[in-house]
């Protein structure tokens, strides 16, 4: 009976899957449903701007004209906030075709916006920054994620990433670190009390 095997998926995701550090990922549907109510439009208030600057500060600190992927990119924010920066390429993709939309409305200079789900699609070329705003949390195993486009990263890439501190954020953390090691770590905090843990990863295994 389909109620009985939600009540069977959600028993297992709380008592398994979350305590194992694998993701919870959101179907397409209703992240387009959400941008359309406006859900995820505070991304672009002030609270939201310290962790973006520190993102894109982060990435101009390693590269002074880097390629960069912007995964998860939703409406452009953070290649919004990037605008200051040089880079030889900035190229967003997220699962949303209205966030898509929404991102490609802010007509940003050499910045392009695809529709794709990190899941399976991957980038054509090599990247000195990928970056995971928000999103890697929807992955359905966040290690697995990044040992998929650990072979886009250029031969001195990293991985940038901002990760919100809710749910099964921890557990998630120790999960990427089974294929990734820590470079550098610092995380931001709004006046309200919510924390964003900013992490920059490198990959184990050689590429």
């Amino acid at each position: 009976m389909p109620s009985l095997r939600r009540l069977r998926d959600r028993i297992v995701q709380k008592f398994i899957r979350d305590r194992a550090g694998y993701g919870r990922p959101i179907p397409k549907e209703a992240l387009d449903g959400e941008y359309r109510s406006g859900h995820w439009d505070h991304f672009f208030g002030f609270a939201e701007l310290p962790r973006n600057l520190v993102l894109a500060g982060a990435v101009h600190h390693f590269y002074p004209r880097p390629a960069v992927l912007d995964v998860g990119c939703g409406s452009g924010r953070l290649a919004e906030v990037f605008r200051p920066y040089p880079f030889s390429r900035y190229l967003g993709v997220d699962l949303s075709s209205e966030g898509v939309a929404r991102a490609r409305e802010l007509n940003l200079p050499g910045v392009e916006f695809l529709e794709g789900n990190y899941e399976t699609w991957r980038p054509d070329g090599r990247f000195e920054a990928i970056i995971f705003n928000e999103c890697i949390g929807y992955a359905r195993d966040p290690a697995a994620t990044l040992a998929a486009f650990a072979p886009h990263l250029a031969p001195e890439g990293r991985f940038f990433l901002s990760h919100f501190r809710f749910g099964s954020y921890a557990a998630q953390w120790r999960r990427m670190e089974t294929v990734c090691t820590v470079e550098a770590a610092t995380a931001v905090m709004s006046a309200e009390g919510q924390i964003w843990d900013i992490r920059i990863l490198r990959p184990r295994a050689a590429r």
